[in-house]
């Protein structure tokens, strides 16, 4: 028995719906981890600094050097009179990149914890990812 011409199989509607969705999930996901290629460099960035550092260990400067390239990365979302704005860079402060050095001294590790909000645009809602980077250098004595 033929089936009647303009029919819709509901393998081939599951099929593209599904690859429908995995298209936008990438467009809204890639630039995100772009994004996150970026603030692996620029901890790498901070890790050549430490351990160019010569006797102690300036933890300050390497969060500000880090913090400043953090600012020209992505975008974030700010709340402005009851709406949404989008501002350039993460929105993160020196404190939140974590210098630490180990317990010989020898190792230092740069850690930076952030979300990323993206809109989600027919929806008009918003999805938060979290990201975690860090990045372990030999530090000078």
């Amino acid at each position: 028995m033929r089936r009647p011409r303009g029919a819709v199989k509901l393998v081939n509607l599951t099929l593209t719906v599904a690859f429908v969705s995995a298209v936008y999930l990438a467009w809204l996901y890639v630039p995100l981890w772009f994004d996150d290629l970026d603030v692996s460099e620029a901890l790498a960035a901070g890790g050549n600094q430490l351990s160019m550092a010569s006797g102690t260990l300036n933890a300050a400067a390497v969060q500000r050097s880090v913090a400043d390239k953090l600012a020209k990365v992505g975008y974030h979302w700010e709340e402005q009179d009851g709406q949404q704005v989008e501002r350039r860079g993460l929105g993160l402060d020196p404190e939140d990149v974590k210098v630490e050095g180990g317990p010989d001294q020898k190792l230092g590790r740069i850690t930076v914890d952030y979300a990323r909000t993206v809109k989600l645009k027919p929806l008009e809602r918003y999805w938060t990812v979290r990201f975690h980077n860090s990045h372990e250098a030999n530090i000078n004595p």
